[in-house]
């Protein structure tokens, strides 16, 4: 990660801070915006996330710059399929699926299969196992092993701290339902840990908000990490990866399993914070 500095000019002064920063690196306002939002942003020596922050003359703008290039996911990696369904390694930056450039609009295109459609979704940020239906019939069969609880989702985590060995289950309340996350402690140091974590339900960033409940948020985690560990500013994304699925297949009762190797920027992640 590397670090642009200027200061601003009695013409910028009272322009707002995303504005100037565009204009300065000669980025888009949208890419300003996001550097702002992901708190890389400076000013005078304070950190500043306040979308309608106007410059004055003299300010001292730093910008932290990351340098990691984006994947460009010219190949979906396929861990398990047969003729009903997919399992992939999703990559971190797109989306699963509803979007032009998704995960599921890139394996149409690459299996030659116009009907193969998400049968359940992983965050952008998040990486790893996704199970795609290669018609809408099969994603039918599919969904009641999700109501019924019949899927083992394993996940991997760096998470900010040294998480409690003690702590094997995480419970509470998310929206109104109880929510339950299995952990298991992999490597835990003073600044950071590593958790392996099973998922007994499926709310909406369950994982994330179970352990920034717990004050162990994961690294990178832009939504609930807060702005005060400067390791977890600086990794490009958040590290959650979809590490393993389980379940009996709809079809044939026969178990299926698909592991998706640790991503690059993760492992990069683990050996930032010498974990293993």
């Amino acid at each position: 990660m590397k670090k642009e500095t200027f200061i601003v000019d009695y013409n910028d002064e009272g322009k707002r801070l995303f504005a100037v920063i565009a204009e300065q690196l000669k980025i888009s306002k949208k890419q300003a915006q996001a550097a702002i939002d992901a708190k890389r942003v400076f000013v005078n020596g304070k950190r500043v996330w306040i979308r309608r922050h106007e410059v004055k003359e003299d300010d001292t703008i730093e910008i932290m710059i990351d340098e990691f290039k984006k994947p460009e996911a010219k190949h979906i990696a396929i861990l398990w399929q047969d003729k009903d369904f997919l399992i992939v390694n999703k990559p971190a930056y797109f989306v699963t699926n509803a979007d032009d450039n998704s995960i599921e609009e890139k394996l149409r295109k690459q299996e030659k299969n116009k009907n193969i459609c998400a049968v359940h979704r992983l965050d952008k940020e998040t990486s790893g196992c996704v199970i795609f239906a290669k018609n809408n019939e099969s994603k039918k069969v599919m969904i009641p092993l999700f109501k019924g609880r019949d899927i083992i989702k394993i996940y991997r985590a760096v998470t900010v701290g040294s998480f409690p060995k003690i702590w094997k289950e995480i419970r509470t309340d998310i929206e109104g339902y109880m929510s339950t996350t299995l952990v298991k402690v992999l490597d835990t140091k003073k600044q950071a840990s590593y958790l392996e974590l099973r998922i007994e339900t499926g709310r909406t960033h369950q994982i994330r908000r179970h352990l920034a409940d717990k004050r162990y948020p994961v690294m990178g985690d832009k939504k609930y990490g807060g702005s005060r560990n400067e390791l977890s500013l600086e990794q490009p994304r958040q590290m959650l990866h979809a590490y393993r699925l389980i379940f009996p297949h709809p079809k044939t009762g026969e178990m299926v399993r698909a592991t998706a190797p640790l991503p690059g920027d993760f492992k990069k992640c683990l050996s930032q914070m010498k974990l293993r």
